[in-house]
């Protein structure tokens, strides 16, 4: 036999190490692997749920916002000696854009809409024209790029260009173009004139029906530069006090480029545009902050000096696409500090598993390396050869894990992704050797570790002290600057540092039980359960890493549930406010007398009580806009109670005998203004005295804003002349509960208040709650934290089960010599679960008793209002939501009884399997147990 054979080194030691034990080489193969795909899939997750979400985003925006808009506006009498309305000049400051566009603004090629506007519409006078009402149609020259390529002649001629007379006046007269379903809507002709006037002009301009066109692309940007451009439009200018609004029709005209030079006649000027979309399919979440500050350079710094120098004009940008990446930037910025959080839970998770299962390995080696150690291997030697036989396992793995996350999850950045990926690898290559060698790095008699024996060392005291003070820290960071500052790495740890110190806490705590239950347990007839509080406390005392990753999971997935459960229901309480009960009825004026009795026959209309809400301006007690509410007070106080909404007592309006100030339930701030007086209010009816009876913080009639509530009753029997005004009487609106158990029909509800009441509104709760769903944004941060959690879960649980095979052998050799003894398999069991069920136990207590620890001492730093309201309606009631952490039940005990109930699944699966086993199988001359 060679040296080499006797001494195998490098290759060799590494070759014969991996064909001796390919069982654990394997598992560490495996666990490698998959734990670099998951740190390098990671950031490119959050990029991918980033950039997905910025894309739906701008899929959802109007056309107008999707890109990058300049515009510019010409009067005649302030230019003198310039054209900028001239095909020439429009095209002029589009080409100079497009030269100064660069990175990260990346423009759709050939999708540009640009052109002129007259710069208001005019009156057009034509009696011919159908209308709604006296008030004259309206009317838009539009002069666009591009019209020939963009639509289909279907009669007539396209407009040809302006016909400007010798004189060089501007003439009178221009050719136009019409939609389809324009022509059809004011039934206009190939041929047929109609004429423009505007306020201060003496002379119509005459605009010439040349032809009739289809859009090619009714959905192209092109037709939706302006909501006319496709079809006329029904509007009104708003009406005087008490008047019905006028409608009329306006239509946009479509001319040739030349035909912009006439637009000054109609007195308003001109307006140009140029509208520029993004490529969208290009744009990334990381881009974000540089496109910002484009836009801006574009807007009012250096680009948009350098554009109106180079054009002449006094062009500039507007709001466009900046207005929906602030939007994103904000929701993100409030997403970013939870997500990091869950990442920070998962990542701690994975590393004491990877430090776990590096610490077994060596604990399992410790006699073979302590041999070598006696026969004269250095500790570098050791490092050595250690370090290669992890390498030839762990770097492939870590390889194999990050390429495989660049692979499936593809995005524009990478190396974060390989840096996680390298630090996975280099963890896992580094514990066994660094750890085999610390265990051996000086000799030492061999002495039992139990948990309970041991004596903690001032080094673990320096490092528990520091962990301790590191958690005050982060949870005093967090609860005063809060989530809303920004991704700070020390602030996102402070659930994972809260769960490091409970397990610091508890592994000092956890002998105190065990030798107090030892004495009495000793005192029993039976052996099993001394003999198992016994082993329980010679557990060996390396058991922190299981303990610490098992409160890690526990904690992140508690800490999930109630911030998940606190958005939900916040939301609840939102929709509830911002409705004020299932259901509301608001008229424009009042609600017709039929509108309760055609409600109740609608299918789950439950208790309706009616309002008449009036606005009241400031007085000079009053100091501030408010609304009088006249209600029924029993009925309105039972349906608010009813909601769940705080309710004015009934004493409130008892006691009036008709004379006197009216007693009336008043918002906080305008109860202190009027204090124990009185004032007189305006009512539909007339003046009313008025004077507290109650304080309502929040009332649902008039949902976040300041309130007077008086009886109708008590305000009729003052004004009783006025009581057959139903004008100034009858209420204005309804609200309504569901039938217990029972959904509103919402088309039949509809159908109902269409046809008894004019310009009235109805608004669901359901209605308010699903528009408050969660964004893109929102939904792909969700779903990574649910991942994350599902990922330290997985972990956690991976922690438990090294834990449990780390004393299986020892546990397998104990039970084959107690059934030498007589011990039959329901006492093996016992004795088994005995011997764990402390360990589980403490994990799983500690688990949800820090679950609900982290709520008081992290939830005044959790910001939840941009997660849960992010993109829901902006008619929300300024109310207090209740919005902060709320504790879930099932995000508490489902993993905690989870982790419980694998553990004593893996514990009977080996008293069963080794019930199986021949006793010659598990003992062997010289076998300690």
């Amino acid at each position: 036999m060679t040296a080499s054979q006797e001494h195998p080194t490098g290759l060799n030691w590494v070759r014969v190490r991996l064909r001796t034990a390919p069982g654990p080489a394997a598992a560490l193969f495996v666990l490698v692997l998959v734990t670099a795909f998951l740190a390098a899939a990671l950031p490119r997750s959050v990029d991918r749920y980033q950039d997905s979400a910025l894309r739906t985003s701008l899929a959802g925006a109007s056309p107008l916002a999707r890109g990058l808009d300049l515009t510019d506006s010409y009067d005649p009498t302030l230019s003198a000696g310039q054209d900028p309305v001239a095909p020439g000049a429009v095209d002029a400051v589009e080409k100079a854009f497009q030269r100064m566009v660069r990175p990260p603004v990346r423009l759709l090629r050939n999708s540009a809409v640009y052109g002129v506007r007259t710069g208001a519409e005019s009156d057009v006078t034509d009696q011919a024209l159908p209308r709604f009402s006296s008030h004259d149609p309206g009317a838009s020259l539009v002069a666009q790029a591009g019209l020939d390529a963009h639509v289909k002649l279907v009669s007539g001629k396209m407009p040809g260009p302006l016909d400007v007379p010798d004189s060089g006046a501007r003439p009178l007269n221009v050719d136009a173009a019409i939609t389809e379903q324009t022509a059809k809507t004011l039934r206009l002709t190939v041929g047929r004139q109609v004429h423009l006037v505007k306020q201060g002009t003496r002379t119509p301009l005459t605009v010439t029906v040349t032809g009739i066109v289809a859009p090619l692309d009714p959905a192209s940007l092109y037709w939706h530069m302006d909501d006319d451009l496709l079809r006329p439009q029904k509007t009104a200018p708003t009406p005087p006090l008490g008047e019905e609004p006028k409608f009329y029709w306006h239509f946009t005209l479509l001319v040739n480029r030349t035909a912009a030079d006439a637009f000054p006649l109609l007195g308003s000027g001109a307006s140009l545009y140029w509208h520029h979309p993004l490529d969208a399919s290009k744009l990334t979440a990381h881009d974000v902050p540089a496109l910002q500050r484009e836009l801006a350079s574009f807007d009012s710094g250096a680009q948009a000096a350098a554009l109106q120098a180079s054009t002449h004009s006094q062009v500039h940008s507007t709001g466009s696409i900046a207005t929906v990446l602030a939007a994103f930037t904000a929701e993100r910025d409030a997403v970013n500090p939870l997500v990091l959080i869950a990442e920070v839970g998962a990542a701690t998770t994975a590393l004491a598993v990877l430090l776990m299962a590096g610490g077994l390995a060596a604990e399992r080696r410790r006699d073979e390396i302590a041999l070598l150690r006696s026969r004269g291997g250095s500790l570098r030697g050791i490092l050595r050869r250690l370090a290669g036989e992890t390498t030839a396992v762990a770097l492939p793995a870590g390889v194999i894990g990050t390429a495989l996350a660049l692979l499936v999850l593809p995005t524009d950045r990478w190396s974060q992704a390989v840096l996680l990926g390298a630090v996975v690898t280099v963890v896992a290559l580094l514990t066994l050797p660094l750890r085999a060698a610390w265990s051996v790095r000086r000799p030492r008699p061999a002495t039992r570790e139990d948990l309970t024996a041991a004596r903690p060392s001032r080094r673990r005291l320096v490092v528990e002290l520091t962990l301790t003070v590191l958690m005050a820290g982060a949870v005093v960071a967090l609860r005063q600057r809060g989530t809303s500052g920004g991704t700070d790495p020390f602030l996102a740890a402070a659930p994972v540092l809260v769960a490091v110190a409970a397990a610091v806490v508890l592994l000092r705590v956890y002998p105190l039980p065990l030798r107090l239950l030892a004495r009495p347990a000793a005192r029993l007839s039976g052996a099993v359960t001394h003999l198992g509080l016994a082993r329980a406390g010679r557990s060996p005392a390396t058991g922190q890493l299981p303990l610490l990753a098992l409160l890690v999971a526990l904690t992140l997935a508690s800490f999930g549930g109630s911030v998940l459960s606190g958005i939900d229901h916040g939301r609840d309480r939102a929709a509830t406010a911002t409705v004020g009960a299932d259901l509301r009825i608001d008229a424009l004026h009042t609600l017709a007398p039929q509108l309760p009795g055609e409600l109740s026959k609608v299918p789950g209309i439950g208790r309706m009580v009616t309002a008449r809400i009036e606005p009241d301006s400031p007085d000079a007690v009053f100091t501030e806009p408010y609304s009088l509410v006249v209600v029924d007070p029993v009925a309105y106080a039972g349906l608010t109670r009813a909601i769940g909404l705080p309710a004015f007592p009934a004493s409130a309006f008892a006691g009036y005998d008709g004379r006197g100030p009216l007693p009336a339930v008043l918002s906080p701030r305008l109860a202190t203004a009027i204090g124990d007086s009185t004032d007189r209010i305006n009512t539909g009816v007339g003046i009313a005295e008025v004077r507290r009876a109650g304080v309502l913080s929040f009332t649902p009639a008039t949902p976040g804003g300041e309130f007077v509530i008086i009886s109708s009753a008590q305000l009729a029997a003052q004004h009783k002349g006025l009581v057959g005004y139903d004008l100034f009487t009858r209420p204005t609106t309804l609200l309504a509960m569901a039938a217990p158990g029972r959904t509103i029909d919402a088309k039949a509800l509809r159908d109902v208040v269409r046809n008894t009441t004019a310009s009235a509104t109805a608004l669901l709760r359901t209605d308010q709650r699903a528009a408050m769903n969660d964004s893109p944004l929102q939904h792909g941060a969700r779903s990574l934290y649910l991942a994350s959690v599902a990922v330290g879960g997985a972990y956690s649980a991976l922690a438990l089960l090294l834990s449990l095979l780390q004393a299986a052998p020892q546990r397998a050799t104990l039970l084959a010599r107690l059934r030498t003894m007589g011990m039959n398999r329901r006492q093996a069991r016992r004795l088994v679960l005995l011997e764990m069920l402390p360990q589980v136990l403490l994990a799983a207590i500690g688990g949800v008793l820090v679950g609900l620890a982290v709520i008081p001492l992290l939830g005044p730093g959790v910001d939840l209002k941009a997660l849960t309201f992010g993109n829901g309606p902006q008619s929300l009631a300024p109310v207090d939501f209740g919005l902060g952490l709320r504790a879930d039940p099932l995000s508490l005990a489902l993993p905690s009884a989870g982790l419980l109930i694998l553990a004593g699944a893996v514990l009977v699966a080996q008293v069963w399997v080794s019930g199986r086993r021949r006793e010659s199988t598990e003992l062997r001359a010289g076998d300690r147990a």
